[in-house]
């Protein structure tokens, strides 16, 4: 692994783990929205520190099951922190299942989140990123690369795209979630932390 790449995973977990500090040097209150949201949060983090850990072991294809999990958990937290009503909120705490299929919920996300320039901003420039580290198949023939010695391989592009995509899903639901919880402070140095990381994701 190029040491160029090892710098950016270091900053990618550095970011995460300063999202992490912003969001939890706040209190909040114990309504089933915001222990929802916060519990995603968790998770998502948590999944991305595996992540990057499978990557410098070289299990890059593993850690694209973990990009999934973080993009499902940006599109529930999204929709949980500004969409559901009270009554959708409870149905998931019942019955463990979401009211609404993907397509549905994230029309709902881009209309809740449309005025947001922070929201609009990433969506635009990382929306296909999205869309490709979320599909399920286990079959992508047309990704894949063949190494002669190793099997298969990732080239460093693709591995920054990944890990990029996945910080940002984090960046943008805690700025999201701490936006929602009125700590305008945090949610600028959240975004601010996002907008180093997605224009940094190539240089």
């Amino acid at each position: 692994m190029k040491p160029q790449l090892i710098e950016h995973l270091d900053k990618a977990r550095d970011t995460v783990t300063e999202v992490d500090q912003i969001v939890s040097s706040r209190d909040y209150p114990c309504d089933i929205r915001t222990v929802m949201v916060r519990g995603l949060l968790s998770t998502m983090i948590e999944h991305h520190r595996s992540l990057l850990q499978l990557i410098k072991s070289a299990a890059v294809g593993s850690s694209l099951a973990l990009a999934r999990d973080i993009i499902k958990g940006l599109r529930y937290g999204l929709w949980i922190n500004a969409c559901a009503t009270p009554e959708q909120i409870l149905q998931i705490k019942e019955t463990d299942e979401f009211p609404l299929s993907f397509p549905e919920m994230i029309k709902e996300i881009d209309a809740a989140y449309n005025a947001d320039t922070f929201f609009e901003g990433l969506k635009n420039r990382w929306g296909s990123q999205l869309y490709r580290y979320s599909r399920s198949e286990i079959v992508r023939l047309g990704q894949w690369h063949i190494d002669s010695r190793f099997g298969l391989a990732h080239d460093d592009e693709e591995i920054r795209d990944l890990t990029t995509t996945a910080t940002l899903c984090i960046v943008l639901l805690a700025a999201e979630f701490l936006a929602r919880q009125d700590y305008g402070v945090e949610c600028k140095r959240v975004e601010a932390l996002g907008a180093i990381t997605s224009s940094s994701s190539h240089s």
